[in-house]
This record gives C-alpha cells, sequence and structure tokens, in this order.
C-alpha cells in the first residue's frame, strides 16, 4: 500500500476530527434496552468497491433498536448489528457484522451479461483498543477479520474474508445530542472475496472485457465521516459520507475496477414511536 495516500488521508483526518478546546462529552445516560422505530434508509453510491458505476438505494421499513448487554442492533449508523464478547476497561471484543446490498448486473456496463452480486453478509470478530482519555473526544484502534457469505434467495455461498485495521474518532457535542464519528479504515482480502468483484470467468469474456482471475491483497481504504443528531426522543437523523481510496490495489487490471476513487453519501430519518420502560446498560 502506497504511503503517501494514507499520510494525506491521516492529514485529512485530523483536519476533521479536532474538535473545539474546552468541550467536555456529556454524562452518558441509560437509554431503553428496546425501541422500535418507523425509518428510511437512502444511499447513493458506488456499485461495488472501485466501481465508477453509482447505485441509489432506498428502503423505507420498520426499524427495531435492541440495546442488550451482548447483542447491540441499529444502536449505529454503520454498523446495524454488533455483538459484545469481552470488555475490560479500554479493551473490548466484539463480533462484528457487514453488509453488502445486492447489484444487478444488467444495470452496470462492466458487468453486463455476467452473474447478479448477490446480497453479501460478513461477520467476524473485532478488537478495539481505546487511546489514552485525555485527547479531544474518544480514538480508537479495531481490528477487525470478517467472513464474508452472499445469499441468492435463502441459500449461502461462501465468499472469502476481508480483514482491515480501522482507526476511529467519536466526538459527543456538549448536549450529547449530536455526536460526529470519523472512520479510517484500509482493508485487505483474500483471494475468493476478491473474485466475488472482479473477477471474470471465461464464459463472461468479451472483446472489452477479458477473462481476469483476481488474487487476494489489497482491497483498499475508506473514509468515512458520520452524523447523528436526535432533535427529539423521538426523532432522529444520521448521515454520513464515505470515500473509498483504491489506488494501488491489487486488481487495478480488472476489467471490472474501474476508477480509483470513490464517493458514497447515506440519510436515514428515524421515527421512534414505543420504547421500553427497561433501561439499557451504559456503554
Amino acid at each position: 500500500m502506497q504511503l503517501k495516500p494514507i499520510l494525506s488521508l491521516l492529514s485529512a483526518l485530523a483536519i476533521f476530527t479536532v474538535p473545539a478546546m474546552g468541550e467536555e462529552a456529556a454524562d452518558k445516560e441509560a437509554e431503553p434496552l428496546w425501541e422500535v422505530a418507523l425509518a428510511s434508509y437512502l444511499r447513493s453510491g458506488p456499485a461495488y468497491p472501485a466501481s465508477d458505476e453509482t447505485q441509489t438505494d432506498f428502503i423505507p421499513l420498520p426499524f427495531p433498536i435492541y440495546r442488550g448487554k451482548f447483542l447491540r442492533v441499529g444502536d449505529s449508523n454503520e454498523k446495524p448489528i454488533t455483538a459484545r464478547m469481552f470488555r475490560r476497561d479500554r479493551i473490548k471484543l466484539d463480533l462484528d457484522f457487514g453488509l453488502n446490498l445486492p447489484v444487478d448486473s444488467d444495470d452496470i456496463d462492466a458487468r453486463e451479461g455476467m452473474d447478479d452480486l448477490d446480497l453479501l453478509f460478513e461477520i467476524g470478530p473485532e478488537l478495539e483498543l481505546q487511546f489514552v482519555e485525555n485527547l479531544p473526544g474518544e480514538f480508537y484502534l479495531g481490528l477487525q477479520l470478517r467472513g464474508a457469505w452472499s445469499f441468492d434467495s435463502v441459500n449461502p455461498e461462501w465468499r472469502g474474508t476481508v480483514y482491515s485495521a480501522e482507526f476511529k474518532h467519536e466526538y459527543p457535542q456538549r448536549d450529547a445530542k449530536t455526536k460526529l464519528v470519523t472512520r479510517l479504515t484500509p482493508e485487505y482480502a483474500n483471494t475468493p472475496y476478491m473474485r466475488y468483484f472482479y473477477g471474470v470467468a471465461e464464459e463472461f469474456a468479451t472483446p472489452d472485457r477479458p477473462a481476469y482471475d483476481a488474487s487476494g491483497g489489497y482491497l483498499g481504504t475508506r473514509l468515512n465521516f458520520s452524523f447523528r443528531h436526535q432533535f427529539s426522543k423521538q426523532f432522529e437523523m444520521r448521515t454520513g459520507m464515505r470515500l473509498g481510496f483504491y489506488n494501488g490495489a491489487e486488481n487495478e487490471d480488472s476489467p471490472l475496477f474501474t476508477t480509483k476513487s470513490t464517493e458514497e453519501f447515506y440519510f436515514a430519518f428515524l421515527w421512534k414511536f414505543w420504547e421500553s420502560k427497561r433501561r439499557a446498560e451504559v456503554k
């Protein structure tokens, strides 16, 4: 992986995440164990990593929020499901989940005539370490390893593994109703995972799309800014921007690798119409 782009990203990370001096996060209060919300989720971004073609997904749905001792659902902008396995001071081990929405290949010029990309579900452990507490906001380093399965209807198919080191900064505003989160995540993946996105079998080869056997290695780096604001106890907005940087990626020569940078935006609005009287444990 090239060093210069990563140093530039770290500089951007510092600019966007350093808050005004003297501000302190409000004391954390216990939230409801269960909540049910009506949610609208809008996402516009690349069809898959390093694709220059965009896809827009809009999902309105009832949305459950659960803040259990071990399992958390809907409590985070980017990680809708997490499972807490071990916590001690500044060290925690969670079960991390990821989700990539399906792609219709007929809508993507580079993949026309190829099999669709099915819903991709990822799961695996995340070890998170917190840095010293006297810095503005909270800084974390997360080490993640996830296995991936695609789902065509209800039949899962193994798609390989992806692993990353994630640098995260969280900054809650003084009123505790607004939180800014920045993540810098270099990612690596093994050969089966890379083949799922970048491999071209002989049967799908064309004069403009030669056969290509993808290999494991550096996938790319994501820089994510997310914003969460609670207007009231019932109404909440979550929004964010994710930048993808793929210069120096292992499969740059694939005909399905069509850009070295991507932009993604997502918005979610939640109206919470019910909550349990029982409260969750404070994080």
